[in-house]
């Protein structure tokens, strides 16, 4: 018996080797006289023999690569890991926190898998858990003006701490009656934001606000709720104030918005994505301190963590993005707060700051609190504008095919700390679409969705920086098509 497996690997045989051996075999035993032409008889089936051999050898070639995690795919990668203690990322939900409203002056209950949209790609969020909106307690109240009157009486029960109010808006206020009545809540001991719409948001940190009826005229009040929201797993995100629509009727429900952003989702780990990472966690998870190292244990110990780096400065003087002398940012993407603090407290330098725009206080290994802080990615709203003219030999498509390529590209191209290169954007109207000749992509970034762009240029490239990513969605797209 040979010996198929060397220093230099498996020793595979060629289904040419398979084939001579055959035929020298049956020669040996039937005399050199056998015919073993291929088209004889004897050679067609030492020729069918010889192929189902070959098989057999390539099944030993595709098992012996199985050990190698370079070569190895799909599950026998999943074994290979699991030799290194990895094991390989599920597909994450898009999941977070939005406020459920209605305007009913009575309790109601939103049942759980109740859908809220995302209108960027129409993207369906389920509500995990049945939410109750009552009005004497509930987590908000949005008030709408709907023609608040000058000098006129208008007397609000509202709970504790604000108490019943009386609002008149005054002739010569120069103020809108929004902005006047949030000043008075606030001095009656109640928190507000006037959205960017005009509506009013009151409410208690850390407790409950409530109002009673009778209501006064010429205004709405939504009672709100929070509950919490999730996607199908796959790699979605959902900004500030994206998710706003009730595609179907719910009674008692009238109004939805989320006021952060939620944890975004990931598809599944690729073949490739598992073997980077595991080539990272061999090099850096036995170590401790490191940036690698503190990295590698958040992507391998915390669950929901998508993406992770860390960043140090180890000069005696800010860096030029803020950083503390002798401190790290640990950019983290996914995972509980609570969960990404605590991993970076085990596997952090001792006697070195940690940095960020998030603080989460844990325990020690004595049980005391310690405030570690790292880094969510913040979001650059991406801004842009399309020209472009028909190619006649194939079907032109409309704006909102063209929209939605645009998304769709832009939704798997810009992770944490990836440029916005405006001509790269061509590849997702030219790639998504059909019936486009010459086009050009102008850009812009701002730091809300609300604000005014300010066009770069067709030819630009805008930096993001490590702890930012680029987001697009249908309202900031310009189409425009020269004939």
């Amino acid at each position: 018996m040979g010996t198929y497996v060397k220093d230099s690997g498996l020793q595979r045989k060629t289904l040419q080797e398979i084939r001579l051996e055959l035929e020298s075999a049956l020669k040996t035993v039937f005399g050199q006289d056998f015919e073993t032409s291929v088209d004889s008889p004897n050679g067609l089936l030492i020729g069918s023999l010889s192929l189902s051999l070959a098989n057999i050898w390539e099944l030993a070639q595709e098992v012996y690569n199985s050990r190698d995690p370079a070569q190895a795919t799909g599950l026998s990668l999943d074994f290979a890991a699991a030799l290194n203690g990895l094991a390989r990322k599920e597909a994450t939900a898009c999941r977070g926190q939005a406020m459920l409203y209605s305007l009913n002056d009575y309790s109601v209950t939103i049942p759980a898998g109740s859908i809220a949209l995302r209108p960027r790609g129409n993207q369906e969020f389920s509500l995990q858990e049945p939410v109750t909106i009552d009005p004497a307690s509930c987590d908000e109240l949005i008030i709408v003006d709907e023609g608040f009157a000058r000098d006129t009486d208008y007397v609000f029960h509202f709970a504790q701490p604000i108490g019943d109010l009386t609002f008149n808006w005054a002739t010569g206020d120069s103020r809108s009656a929004v902005v006047a009545l949030s000043t008075q809540i606030s001095t009656a001991g109640g928190e507000t934001d006037v959205l960017e719409n005009g509506d009013l948001r009151v409410f208690i940190s850390g407790g409950k606000v409530g109002v009673s009826t009778p209501l006064p005229d010429d205004c709405s009040i939504y009672k709100g709720a929070l509950g919490e929201f999730a996607t199908a797993p796959g790699a979605q995100t959902c900004e500030v104030g994206e998710l706003t629509d009730i595609p179907t009727t719910v009674s008692g429900w009238d109004r939805v918005r989320n006021y952060e952003a939620f944890i975004p989702g990931s598809d599944a780990e690729t073949d490739t994505q598992l073997r980077v990472r595991r080539a990272a966690a061999v090099r850096a998870i036995q170590s401790r301190a490191t940036d690698d190292a503190i990295a590698a244990h958040l992507m391998q110990d915390v669950s929901g963590v998508t993406a992770a780096s860390v960043v140090s400065n180890r000069a005696m003087q800010v860096d030029a993005d803020g950083r503390p002398p002798k401190s790290f940012e640990a950019l983290v993407v996914g995972g509980t707060d609570q969960a990404v603090a605590q991993n970076i407290w085990q596997n952090q330098p001792s006697g070195i700051q940690s940095y960020g725009n998030t603080s989460v206080e844990i325990s020690d290994g004595e049980g005391v609190g310690q405030i570690v802080s790292f880094s969510r990615p913040q979001a650059k709203y991406l801004w842009v504008k399309i020209e472009w003219q028909r190619y006649s030999e194939e079907t032109a498509p409309t704006n909102d095919e063209i929209k939605a390529a645009l998304l769709q590209w832009a939704e798997k191209e810009y992770k944490m700390g990836v440029d916005v290169i405006s001509m790269r954007i061509l590849q997702g109207l030219y790639f998504g679409t059909t019936g486009i000749g010459n086009a050009t992509a102008n850009v812009a970034i701002t730091d809300s969705p609300t604000d005014t762009p300010v066009w770069q240029g067709v030819v630009s490239q805008i930096p993001i920086a490590p702890s930012n990513y680029a987001v697009l969605a249908a309202d900031r797209i310009t189409i425009i098509e020269d004939t």
